[in-house]
């Protein structure tokens, strides 16, 4: 008898051990986010947590997401499938709909017993997956990305609305300034609300006896640009230089298309005195200084994050995990955003600190964001059995030399693009003209602003058959694990 209740009690023991070992997660998703910290080498910016979030953890530096849009990167991500003609195609993707059949990571989580809950934008719909994924409804603020502060952009507002009954549909859509300089607490605003209820979650859950999966989605630095006057602050306008390089390379596909999201806001200037000159240099200097000013309120709101885990005494058993969903393209080729195939639009930000990962370095190897998914079961101790597109990368978190891919996918509308460390390529689908007038071919080693397209010089047909074959094996890969909504 005494024996069974040895046995029975040195169970319980290695069960409550295991579970207590396993890490809990934080998945800082921030809209918009491209490596534009001090970290990555622009000294400027005014960004200490990012910097220590550097130090103590690691920091990708060929990080690529699978398609150039919110809705359908963060959907990619989640299921870690790629993108085809069918699934993912763009930013209005729901992964209910499209991958139905596919479990998301946070729902792997939920039923290996974690808390998980959604503060602010994760998916790109609210609902998108909510019952099986979280623990609790997806929260999210009263506010949005549009939500200004200032009493002088409310009255702007008002007047304008007043003066654009009546005109075409384009403009009726520019009902908010581009930028504002908020008179407002960095707690009170849309985002500082995100994190607000992100800390008192972290809270509650130290007292239970449950890992938990936290995701915090940050709108900024989404357009418009509105964040706390004290951000605006550290970029004097006259002091922010011009991209290098403003010109698209030459020459470029027929079927290339530059976006037009810029379009939906009014360039205002911050005393709403004047409407700035659209790509004039004024208007890249604002917009630049609205982007820093952005990062930095992310980055003052995801340490006061990390100083409430510190506290609770969670941060020695959390991974974290923080990546904006996509690239942006901040003045380079004289565009802006993404939601196209330029280089800027696919490498994105991404860190990563916690148990087993490695501290103070940089990884250069290329990783997918499909990857994310594997990796943190991986390190969580949950399997993954069904097919999926992403593979860990959890080697090269304490390893970080090591080589985890050689290049990178990314698909765009009727584009197809492969990135690796010496080239960049694109093929726009329905091309059979064999000189490559559909396609782009930068070679990065000797070319980093990327101005040349080579796709159609002689020199480069090896590297560019080369680089078909590759691209063109991923598309197959992509199409060989169909969803239960694209395969009808």
């Amino acid at each position: 008898m005494l024996r069974l209740i040895l046995v029975v009690c040195c169970s319980l023991w290695l069960v409550e051990s295991a579970h207590s070992e396993r890490p809990n997660v934080l998945l800082f998703y921030i809209d918009d986010l491209r490596p534009q910290t001090s970290d990555y080498g622009h000294e400027f910016m005014s960004t200490p947590n990012f910097d220590r979030l550097a130090a103590e953890g690691v920091r990708f530096e060929n990080a690529y997401c699978q398609v150039p849009t919110c809705g359908a990167s963060r959907a990619s991500l989640f299921t870690s499938l790629y993108p085809t003609e069918e699934r993912f195609p763009n930013f209005l993707t729901w992964a209910e709909r499209d991958a139905k059949d596919v479990k998301t990571l946070p729902q792997r989580f939920k039923e290996a017993g974690y808390v998980t809950i959604s503060n602010g934008k994760v998916f790109h719909h609210k609902k998108d997956t909510e019952d099986r994924s979280w623990s609790e409804p997806a929260w999210r603020p009263g506010t949005n990305g549009r939500t200004f502060y200032n009493e002088a952009t409310k009255q702007w507002k008002q007047e304008r609305m007043k003066t654009i009954r009546g005109k075409n549909a384009a403009e009726r859509k520019k009902k908010v300034p581009m930028w504002e300089a908020g008179d407002v607490d960095a707690m009170q605003t849309h985002d500082g609300q995100i994190a607000s209820k992100t800390m008192a979650d972290l809270e509650r859950l130290a007292q239970g006896d449950q890992p938990f999966f936290i995701a915090c989605g940050l709108a900024k630095p989404h357009m418009p640009f509105y964040s706390p006057v004290e951000t605006y602050r550290r970029y004097p306008l006259k002091q922010i230089e011009l991209a290098e390089h403003r010109e698209l390379p030459k020459p470029m596909p027929e079927r290339f298309r530059l976006v037009k999201e810029q379009f939906a806001y009014v360039p205002m200037t911050l005393d709403l005195s004047r409407e700035v000159k659209y790509n004039s240099d004024e208007y890249h200097r604002r917009m630049r200084q609205g982007y820093y000013a952005s990062v930095s309120h992310a980055d003052d709101l995801m340490g006061r994050v990390f100083a409430k885990m510190e506290t609770l005494g969670l941060d020695k058993n959390t991974i974290v995990v923080v990546l904006g969903d996509h690239g942006w393209l901040l003045g380079e080729h004289n565009s802006w955003a993404k939601n196209q195939l330029l280089h800027p639009a696919l490498r994105t930000a991404m860190w990563m600190r916690g148990p087993g990962i490695a501290k103070n370095a940089s990884i250069p190897t290329h990783v997918e964001f499909v990857d994310v998914h594997p990796t943190l079961c991986e390190m969580a101790g949950i399997r993954v059995e069904e097919p999926i597109h992403g593979k860990s990368f959890a080697l090269v978190l304490n390893d970080p030399r090591a080589v985890h891919r050689e290049d990178a996918y990314t698909r765009f509308g009727p584009g197809d693009a492969l990135t690796s460390q010496d080239h960049y390529y694109v093929r726009w689908r329905g091309d059979s003209d064999a000189s490559g007038k559909n396609e782009l071919l930068i070679d990065r080693v000797k070319d980093p602003l990327h101005q040349v397209n080579v796709s159609g010089d002689p020199q480069y047909e090896a590297v560019r058959n080369e680089l078909r074959s590759r691209l063109q094996a991923r598309i197959e890969m992509a199409e060989s694990v169909m969803t239960e909504t694209a395969a009808h």
